[in-house]
């Protein structure tokens, strides 16, 4: 079964290159700059494609100057895959609304219970339980509760804390492990023209970077489609 996503993404800034979290790397990626086919002064890139095979930063591009449209093959500032480098998925965000904060602490323990107890040094109080969501990366041994988040059930000590992720049936901790703290801030949060949810926003991203030949000009609105191919060839 084929994955299709489709949207619309801002410039954000005319002249850099902007990051698509699609979820996936899509086979086949096309986009279409709505506001210039909609300006009635058709002027500049209008359409972009790329497919898996093609070089990183890559693009198949229509452009419009004066006279018939040109198609033309670009090998950089085009479209290139993306994913979260390992260890950066948690570095705080900025931007949160007042009074939000979002930090990460270094796991040391994790039992199996009901509601996990976590072993980490942290700064937690009562006003944390049922707010504050934590979201787990890169723990060792118990590895199914990698990218899971959880709420505060209870703080116990300044070392522990519980969370109300089920941990019984899951695979003794070994070690390691980063917990994403995210406090105070709404069940949604907006980054770029993007919105996610928000216990999940730092667990990384994956998709295209789409370069500086494209993202020309700050506000204009593209509509895309990203399909991936099942894993299968067609007769």
């Amino acid at each position: 079964m084929a994955i299709v996503r489709k949207g619309t993404l801002t410039v954000a800034s005319g002249g850099t290159a902007q990051n698509l979290n699609l979820g996936f790397i899509p086979s086949y990626f096309r986009m279409v700059n709505k506001t210039i086919q909609t300006s009635g002064t058709i002027t500049g890139v209008t359409n972009a494609e790329w497919w898996d095979d093609m070089a990183n930063a890559s693009a198949y591009i229509t452009t419009y100057t004066t006279g018939s449209p040109v198609l033309s093959y670009i090998s950089t500032n085009g479209v290139t895959p993306y994913v979260t480098p390992q260890g950066t998925e948690f570095v705080p965000l900025t931007g949160l609304p007042p009074g939000a904060t979002n930090t990460s602490l270094t796991i040391t323990g994790i039992s199996k219970a009901v509601n996990a107890s976590i072993t980490a040094t942290h700064a937690f109080t009562s006003a944390d339980i049922g707010v504050t969501t934590v979201t787990f990366h890169n723990v060792v041994g118990m590895n199914q509760i990698n990218t899971l988040s959880g709420v505060i059930q209870s703080v116990t000590s300044t070392t522990s804390f519980t969370v109300n992720i089920n941990t019984t049936n899951f695979s003794t901790y070994v070690s390691g492990g980063i917990a994403n703290i995210i406090t105070g801030v709404p069940p949604y949060t907006t980054t770029g023209f993007q919105v996610y949810n928000t216990p999940l926003l730092n667990v990384g991203f994956i998709g295209l970077t789409l370069g500086t030949s494209l993202m020309v000009n700050t506000g204009n609105v593209w509509e895309y489609l990203a399909l991936l191919d099942a894993p299968f060839t067609s007769a």
